[in-house]
């Protein structure tokens, strides 16, 4: 009968730490005001701080809520070099970059963070 209460203490251990990692897991590592922005993606969250409805800012946190990299807006220029950065929006809790290609089209591309925090755009689907 002990090993059994041991076991069940155990296993309610176990269970009880799972969801206060998830719980921990789900509430940003940051506070938010003014006109800032989070956004995750996978297991990442990224902390968008705005000026004058541009991107001043980027902060990339991992699932541990360590901070991992912080991006600029001339960081984020060089993402898509052939083309003109222009603006960030968030839609759908997704962080959308606007640029202006060279035949002056606009697009938006999605993005996603990738290892160590590298920022890449979502492949397009067909």
């Amino acid at each position: 009968m002990k090993g059994f209460i041991i076991v069940l203490c155990f296993l309610f251990l176990w269970i009880a730490s799972g969801i206060s990692s998830d719980y921990n897991r789900s509430n940003p590592p940051f506070e938010l005001s003014g006109e800032e922005a989070s956004v995750r993606s996978g297991y990442n969250y990224l902390h968008v701080i705005m000026t004058n409805d541009q991107l001043s800012r980027l902060d990339v946190y991992d699932q541990n809520g360590h901070l991992v990299k912080v991006y600029h807006e001339e960081s984020l220029k060089e993402l898509y070099p052939s083309a003109t950065y222009l603006n960030a929006e968030i839609d759908d809790d997704k962080l959308y970059l606007i640029f202006e290609e060279e035949n002056g089209q606009i697009i938006s591309k999605r993005i996603v963070v990738g290892a160590r925090g590298s920022l890449s755009f979502m492949p397009e689907r067909k």
